[in-house]
């Protein structure tokens, strides 16, 4: 059977019946299919996304094939990823983003290393555990906890720079308002 491009062979077919005077049926309505998944229009941006990832891809698969730059590029990623790990671990302590810079670590890491990966789906598990657990609490329950974690923090600071003092790059104005705590 000859196949064509849109239809064509049908289109041709029923343009002969209707030359001859023949009557076809008229084809069965069906309601207008929903179109999800693969077959889903994209818009402009998610062709741009598709096409960056697919080039993305092959240019890792360019770097695979080959055995040195594979080892390479396997120990900048691990670099990358472990400076960004322990840039977070510093910062969990400190007001701020810490936990967020060390899940973006263990991404990076996840990109090459399946053991990363695991990793960071465990952590992921644990803080939505913690946030489920911390959310059926009851309000002076959080607070007690918010309160407690930062007298901790503030302790810890304290500690630190009653150990090691302020920093020379720290800026006047924080010295002089720290002047008035105790040990430092």
């Amino acid at each position: 059977m000859d196949e064509r491009v849109g239809g064509q062979l049908d289109g041709q077919v029923e343009h002969r019946a209707r030359a001859e005077g023949a009557s076809l049926p008229s084809p069965p309505t069906a309601p207008h299919p929903v179109v999800t998944g693969v077959d889903a229009p994209v818009s402009a941006h998610q062709h741009r996304v598709r096409r960056t990832r697919a080039a993305l891809h092959a240019q890792r698969e360019r770097i695979r094939a080959d055995t040195r730059k594979n080892r390479v590029y396997r120990a900048v990623v691990g670099a990358v990823g472990a400076f960004v790990v322990l840039l977070g671990l510093v910062l969990v302590p400190l007001p701020g983003p810490g936990w967020l810079v060390v899940f973006l670590g263990l991404a990076v890491l996840g990109t090459e290393f399946s053991s990363a990966q695991r990793l960071k789906h465990f952590g992921e598990r644990q803080v939505h555990r913690w946030a489920r657990w911390l959310a059926r609490r009851s309000l002076a329950t959080r607070a007690a906890l918010g309160t407690g974690t930062a007298a901790v923090v503030a302790t810890l600071l304290w500690g630190y720079l009653a150990w090691q003092g302020l920093p020379a790059w720290t800026p006047e104005v924080v010295t002089a308002q720290l002047q008035w705590v105790p040990g430092l």
